[in-house]
């Protein structure tokens, strides 16, 4: 079924103070851009420190998904740069955040910076152009969960676990699909190959060039900032 991305209305705006804008909310709507990063008021952490990065959590989604629908309406046709700085955190927030990059019209790129990890390395497959920091790095893992509560529920949270499991799979297997190393690869050996490298290393980390071999991303930036918005007709394709 083909996905039906029209859009419902657009959004005129009179008035915009981009520098303002920018720090509050994570959003520069003349040109597009998204800064997806741990919030910086919500600086408890998943550790409680004060200087930990918070991560992919509710917060954050909350305002990505409102910074990408204001894109997508305010400027028609015009694609979305996010620049993505976070570590990993929690699935449900990460998949909201994937749907909604997906469920844009526009081509969008994310430039990774840091890392892309554990959550935020599934969030960058959701790109049309995935682009790397010279210094970022790729990390991929199994997902971690805690449980509690009566005997019923714990089963229940476990099986569920087993599907969020296996979309990660589906996701990963994707992306290495387009690399030239697994291109006419079956999906049983791709599979194999990841659970291989995951229960090998627990966290398989990737540096920029490998993450490109690999497919789990396009490009490593080489500060040619119009190049962000330059797209193959692959990635054109990808949807």
């Amino acid at each position: 079924m083909a996905v039906n991305h029209q859009l419902d209305h657009t959004i005129q705006t009179k008035s915009y103070d981009s520098v303002s804008d920018l720090h509050r909310h994570d959003l520069d709507l003349y040109s597009n851009h998204i800064y997806l990063f741990g919030i910086e008021d919500y600086n408890a952490g998943a550790g409680g420190a004060h200087d930990a990065e918070p991560g992919v959590e509710y917060i954050m989604a909350n305002r990505f998904i409102r910074n990408m629908n204001l894109c997508m309406r305010a400027n028609p046709e015009q694609p979305v740069v996010i620049h993505m700085k976070t570590g990993g955190g929690y699935w449900e927030e990460g998949m909201a955040i994937y749907d909604t990059i997906k469920s844009c019209p526009h081509p969008v790129t994310i430039l990774v910076y840091t890392m892309a990890s554990s959550m935020s390395s599934i969030i960058l497959q959701a790109a049309n152009k995935r682009v790397m920091m010279p210094h970022s790095h790729f990390l991929f893992h199994d997902g971690s969960t805690s449980v509690g509560g009566t005997v019923k529920q714990v089963h229940s949270t476990i099986e569920f676990g087993k599907i969020q499991d296996q979309q990660m799979m589906d996701i990963y297997s994707e992306a290495i699909g387009r690399s030239a190393k697994f291109i006419d690869k079956t999906e049983a050996y791709k599979m194999k190959w990841l659970r291989a490298q995951m229960d090998k290393k627990e966290d398989v980390y990737l540096t920029p060039d490998q993450a490109v071999l690999l497919g789990f991303a396009d490009d490593i930036f080489d500060y040619n900032w119009p190049s962000l918005i330059e797209y193959t007709t692959e990635e054109l394709q990808r949807g």
